[in-house]
């Protein structure tokens, strides 16, 4: 899979599980992961076309958003949060895995 393919993949888990966070709910929290998905979406055009700024901000926003649903899903307990951590963190791997590959290739 390519980096792009990856985001988009995760996006769309996010958006997914956000937004039937949000329907089961009611709270406009649940809708955090949602606008992060559409941001990676967003951010997945000029990953695809080369665009090496745009690769960092989509692995810096996804690492951020790891570490803050794991910290999130258990302090709450919530089975959705703690899965659209663990996709994202599969991402993160993919990512540094893709960095470290390209790195050594220069």
């Amino acid at each position: 899979m390519k980096i792009y393919q990856v985001m988009v993949f995760n996006a769309i888990v996010l958006i997914v599980i956000g937004t039937y966070g949000y329907v089961i709910s009611g709270s406009l929290t649940a809708l955090i992961a949602p606008v992060i998905g559409v941001l990676l979406i967003l951010l997945a055009i000029p990953v695809k076309s080369g665009k090496g700024a745009a690769v960092t901000v989509g692995a810096v926003i996804t690492g951020i958003t790891t570490v803050m649903f794991f910290i999130i899903g258990f302090i709450r307990g919530n089975s959705l949060i703690i899965i659209m951590a663990v996709v994202s963190l599969a991402a993160v791997i993919f990512y540094v895995s893709s960095f470290t590959k390209q790195k050594s290739q220069e």
